[in-house]
């Protein structure tokens, strides 16, 4: 299985989509803002002029005729005399702290909003600022741009779930797409993932996938399809030389070095048969077309035989044997497939020959299981290393190093049948020593 996903597309979509609309709906926001509060200014400016100016319209410098302010505000009534300001009247407060302007319009003083007008009448050349706490204005736009960036975020919180749970409904078909292609092996590549038409790029992943496995499925059938073949025919040729060599063998006045080359070829030919064997039950458990023949078989008879038959690979590494039956078990019987378990017993002992110290001892134990109703089956040899990974060692084609002899199939081909047979296979490494263990259930 892969890495946990820590983003996943539905994540990548939301954040994407919420970084955009953040980008561009405070752009907006920020520009309608700026806008209303030019508008605003300039009608705050507007009003106060105009109030100013009617103020102004009302006042009398000869003889003095003052106005009343309105409320909140204040007022500066003067006139120039030889380029001097004589102040007329002025309301008390802040008033006193602001400085004319030198110019008619409005200004922001001290927090404050200044409306600065000249009469056009030479009869009365009266002058008016009009003073006005600018905290109602600036209030408002506070509160403009307050609401303007709440808006912004619940917009954009909104947006990013609504996104969420569309690219959720959006992403089902690459979900069923995933799901179905989880079921997919080399036993179920003609189980083609459903096309939905939706005239999309999803229909057409979906086509493009299906047209893919069709294309391994056929890729992988042709190989299958010959590696049973050459292994059929391997069979007849063997068969024949095996025969042969047994009938000469049978000749009373046969040579002494020949009889001794012969029984060495025959011991090659039946090792050949086994490998043979194995490559078409490799080639049916790759097309899932096994078939189990099960009747009676005898473990222990079937392990001292088989260790009888792997002497002389023994003796070449100076290996000694020690085979254990367990007293206490009621019985070593179980109901297989007796071809199958032959190659099964043989892959786990010649394994055990194959990486074994030499100089050692080979221990194979048959004794009850723990599992209730099962006999198992240990192996056991020293190893010249502390201990190896074990996770890839019952993986097809699978060899701790490049220059290791074999194919990597012996382990694969013992977890397969173990399985067949309903049971189970383990595999163990510390303290310099190899155990692979086969628990069967018993008849």
């Amino acid at each position: 299985m892969t890495g946990k996903r820590q983003f996943g597309i539905k994540l990548k979509i939301t954040i994407a989509f919420s970084l955009i609309f953040i980008l561009l709906s405070f752009s907006f926001n920020l520009y309608c803002y700026r806008q209303i509060r030019t508008l605003m200014i300039s009608d705050n400016n507007a009003f106060l002029l105009a109030r100013a100016q009617t103020l102004l319209d009302k006042t009398e410098i000869s003889p003095v005729i003052i106005p009343l302010p309105d409320n909140n505000t204040s007022i500066r009534v003067l006139y120039h005399f030889g380029g001097k300001p004589i102040t007329v009247f002025q309301s008390p407060g802040v008033i006193s702290n602001i400085n004319t302007p030198s110019k008619t319009g409005v200004s922001d003083t001290l927090g404050m909003r200044v409306a600065y007008v000249i009469s056009n009448n030479e009869d009365n050349p009266a002058e008016l600022m009009l003073v006005r706490s600018g905290y109602h204005l600036n209030g408002n736009l506070h509160y403009l741009l307050l609401l303007l960036f709440a808006c912004s975020l619940i917009s954009v919180l909104l947006a990013g779930l609504i996104a969420y749970i569309l690219s959720f409904y959006l992403l089902q078909p690459v979900q069923r797409i995933i799901n179905a292609a989880k079921v997919i092996n080399t036993n179920k590549l003609r189980d083609v993932i459903p096309v939905r038409k939706t005239n999309d790029e999803l229909q057409e992943l979906t086509v493009t996938i299906n047209t893919m496995l069709v294309r391994i499925d056929l890729s992988l059938q042709q190989q299958q399809n010959f590696f049973a073949s050459a292994s059929h025919e391997l069979k007849t040729p063997l068969a024949i030389m095996r025969a042969e060599i047994e009938v000469q063998l049978l000749k009373p006045d046969l040579d002494t070095s020949l009889s001794n080359l012969m029984q060495s070829q025959l011991s090659e030919i039946n090792r050949l048969q086994q490998v043979v064997q194995e490559f078409l039950l490799i080639s049916q458990l790759k097309s899932n077309g096994i078939a189990l023949y099960k009747q009676p078989v005898d473990l222990s008879s079937l392990t001292l035989k088989l260790f009888h038959r792997v002497q002389p690979l023994l003796q070449q590494k100076g290996l000694t044997k020690n085979i254990d039956f367990d007293k206490k078990a009621e019985t070593f019987i179980i109901c297989g497939d007796e071809d199958k378990l032959n190659i099964l017993l043989m892959n786990l002992i010649e394994n055990a020959i194959k990486y074994a110290a030499p100089h050692t001892e080979v221990t194979c134990t048959v004794q009850g299981s723990e599992l209730k109703g099962h006999i198992a089956i240990s192996v056991q040899n020293a190893m010249l290393q502390q201990s190896i990974p074990t996770e890839n060692l019952q993986n097809a084609f699978h060899r701790e190093a490049l220059d290791a002899n074999g194919a990597g199939m012996g382990l694969w081909l013992v977890d397969q049948i173990t399985r067949l047979h309903g049971g189970s296979f383990s595999i163990q490494s510390s303290n310099f020593l190899f155990v692979a263990t086969i628990s069967l259930p018993i008849a």
